[in-house]
């Protein structure tokens, strides 16, 4: 059996915000001795859409509409904010721990999904494929005990970019097969 490749439109956790996810992670783990499997740093990010799993190799059609998508998104970078700590799955458990936000410091990630949706069925990507719920968040543990929900001192920073991962699954590795900057639609007064 081969490897199998799941293909997401994401948002990668900056270098310094996934230091302090780290912080937070060693606390798990202090406070949490039992098992845990947290995710590594570089690969921290917020899934947008997920768009499938292929055994061996994606397909290079899928590839071609999914790469189409990146030209037709017309956002501006914004900042985006998670500040709650919390257990996702059966609470008696062992289940994914995530961060999480409220109200307006997630609310131009779903703007933004909206935005990745419209692109992929103007790219030409069946709408049928296109998984319609939406809960932005950061896995930072797959394998934890339940630890409730905390709030935790938010964790921002500025989306400037979206990528489409190949993500290897079973291996912990990401492959990066496009990124789309965000841009600013207005020259600054300043520059």
């Amino acid at each position: 059996m081969g490897i199998r490749h799941d293909l997401y439109v994401m948002v990668l956790v900056p270098h310094d915000v996934a230091q302090q996810i780290g912080c937070l992670q060693r606390q798990l783990k202090a406070s949490h001795p039992g098992l845990s499997k947290p995710m590594d740093p570089d690969r921290l990010h917020s899934t947008l859409i997920p768009l499938g799993s292929y055994e061996q190799r994606i397909p290079l059609e899928v590839l071609q509409v999914a790469r189409k998508t990146g030209a037709l998104l017309d956002e501006m970078p914004f900042r985006v904010s998670f500040d709650t700590l919390q257990s996702r799955g059966p609470q008696r458990e062992f289940g994914t721990v995530e961060l999480a936000g409220h109200d307006s410091g997630v609310q131009p990630l779903r703007r933004l999904r909206r935005q990745v949706v419209g692109a992929l069925q103007q790219a030409g990507w069946p709408p049928a494929w296109i998984r319609h719920n939406y809960y932005p968040h950061i896995t930072v543990d797959y394998r934890h005990e339940p630890v409730g929900v905390r709030r935790i001192q938010p964790l921002t920073w500025a989306v400037t970019e979206v990528q489409l991962i190949d993500s290897h699954y079973g291996e912990g590795r990401h492959e990066v097969l496009a990124r789309w900057p965000l841009q600013n639609r207005q020259p600054s007064l300043f520059d």
